[in-house]
């Protein structure tokens, strides 16, 4: 079965805005994003998003144990007004502290460093740590470390475009 693929922020050769695929368009008119086109009409994709500034600074500490990690410590540095999202993805649900929180970068002006707290604890091989750093108008980040066994963390590192907590590649 052959797939659509796209590239959001693509420009063809020739400089002008590619089309938007019919999988996306359809996916954003489900959900009430867009309206439909007229007949014959295509979108252009928009311009990428600017990158969050300063950029986040993602920070793991910790072991390796006999069946896993030991995470000392996780911290994040995001420029305020930025959300940080945290997720704990394993097949058994037991061994994560919790699926998801959200926590906001709070401040006047700046960065500040925000401590993932219920990460920092031991964890058992395949588990997955998700952390993605976001801001309205702006390109986040995405970073994961899966836990292998006797092994450091294997990192992941990514963008985000918008709100969307889906990782893509970084532009430039």
């Amino acid at each position: 079965m052959e797939r659509d693929h796209f590239d959001i922020g693509g420009r063809s050769t020739d400089g002008s805005a590619r089309p938007i695929s019919m999988s996306l368009l359809a996916a954003l008119m489900t959900f009430g994003l867009v309206a439909g086109p007229a007949a014959g009409q295509e979108y252009p994709l928009p311009s990428p998003l600017p990158q969050l500034s300063p950029p986040p600074l993602v920070r793991i500490v910790g072991r390796t144990t006999r069946v896993g990690a030991r995470i000392t410590r996780l911290s994040v540095r995001a420029p305020v007004g930025a959300t940080i999202i945290s997720k704990c993805v394993a097949k058994n649900k037991r061994r994560c502290p919790y699926s998801q929180r959200v926590v906001g970068v709070a401040g006047a002006v700046g960065t500040r460093t925000i401590h993932v707290n219920g990460f920092e604890r031991s964890f058992r091989a395949g588990v997955v740590l998700q952390l993605y750093v976001v801001k309205a108008g702006r390109t986040g980040k995405y970073t994961s470390f899966k836990i292998q066994l006797r092994k450091t963390p294997l990192r992941r590192d990514g963008c985000i475009t918008g709100l969307t907590l889906i990782p893509v590649g970084c532009p430039g």
